[in-house]
């Protein structure tokens, strides 16, 4: 497929965010691949779409922790990619605090220096941008060198990309460093990339606050944001496109996707944002109330799966899927305890329900009466 380029006055780009690809989830090899086929669904758009460029907001990978196997698929995917676009659309990025993990629920290393997206840059896969914070405010930001791999800015028609690598849950105290160093002309539309949430938009989990991001509203004309798995968008100006596939089941109730942003300049900038939302594979819930003691594991397992049988009758979510794909179950079970003289087998009974009926995964949350292990702790 050839790509059509727009006009130098007119760029269309994609912003996606927090793919986590290489994500092991509940160590299901159809749901590793669910990732990658997510990651590949965005590409497509991109071909379809005519676009210019691609931006993503950091978490690319879920962690260093990655199978050979999986990781050749995205090389594979990127570059026939890159074939397709006769590389004339470049995907730019910077790292997320996961694109820096050991494991994907470890922490980031303290000496950096590793991460699958340096390897992707050097085979000229993708653009990673960064930022020198110790050099003066003009140098914080230099534009890439396509020979060293290096720098913080990328121009594309009048586009002006600026990044850098995730600093920290709160990066304040640095925003102003930030806000200095972007260089604002009249004719040129500034991207800032940047991998942090904005405070109350997810609760319970902190985030830079919303007068603070404010700060850099007279340099930025687009704030791309990753790190928050649900997609928002303030005042037209900051926008978080959510994750491309849920990576755990709360994942699963957010709206989240990708934005296809249009930007057109004539005498001045105007933009259009378009949400779509990708083909992710579907979470269904279902709860079942235990309302006696069942003392043998039998009867147990046979109640569970007779009250499942009407409702897992699967239909597609979206007709327009590439693939019919079986939903991921979330069990939870409620009501008296079962079983008191031994522990639920969960994995057992997971093996049962998968067997019996179309779905790919299984996770049970038991919410029993006086039962220590509740639905809030596994979520």
């Amino acid at each position: 497929m050839t790509v059509v380029k727009n006009s130098e006055n007119r760029v269309k780009f994609i912003h996606a965010s927090d793919i986590h690809l290489g994500a092991d989830q509940y160590r299901n090899e159809s749901r590793s691949g669910d990732f990658i086929q997510a990651f590949q669904e965005i590409l497509e758009l991109a071909l379809t779409n005519e676009i210019d460029f691609i931006i993503l907001g950091g978490d690319v990978f879920t962690s260093l922790e990655m199978l050979p196997g999986n990781l050749m698929k995205v090389i594979t995917i990127l570059n026939e990619f890159k074939t397709c676009s006769e590389g004339n659309i470049p995907i730019i990025t910077i790292e997320g605090n996961h694109d820096i993990r050991k494991f994907s629920r470890g922490m980031k290393f303290s000496k950096r220096g590793q991460s699958w997206l340096k390897l992707l840059a050097s085979l000229n896969l993708v653009v990673l941008l960064d930022a020198d914070f110790d050099a003066p405010i003009a140098e914080i930001y230099k534009s890439y060198n396509f020979k060293k791999k290096k720098g913080g800015k990328i121009r594309i028609k009048n586009i002006s990309i600026y990044g850098n690598r995730y600093i920290d849950q709160n990066p304040t105290t640095l925003l102003t460093k930030i806000h200095d160093a972007i260089v604002k002309e009249e004719t040129t539309f500034n991207i800032l990339l940047q991998h942090f949430g904005i405070e109350g938009q997810m609760k319970n989990v902190p985030g830079v606050p919303l007068n603070i991001a404010e700060r850099l509203n007279d340099r930025v004309d687009y704030l791309a944001l990753g790190h928050f798995h649900k997609q928002f968008i303030i005042d037209n100006w900051i926008f978080n496109p959510g994750s491309s596939e849920a990576t755990c089941s709360i994942d699963s109730s957010f709206k989240r996707g990708v934005f296809l942003i249009e930007v057109e300049y004539n005498g001045k900038f105007t933009k259009k944002v378009r949400m779509i939302r990708l083909n992710n594979r579907c979470h269904q819930w279902e709860t079942l109330r235990l309302q006696k003691h069942l003392e043998h594991k039998d009867e147990l397992y046979g109640f569970i799966l007779q009250k499942l049988e009407s409702n897992l009758k699967y239909h597609p979510p979206n007709s327009k899927s590439f693939e019919t794909k079986m939903p991921l179950l979330n069990l939870v079970l409620k009501g008296k305890i079962p079983l008191k003289s031994k522990k639920l087998n969960t994995r057992e009974l997971t093996n049962l329900i998968c067997e019996k009926f179309p779905v790919v995964d299984v996770r049970i949350y038991q919410k029993f009466t006086n039962s220590l292990t509740t639905l809030d702790k596994y979520i």
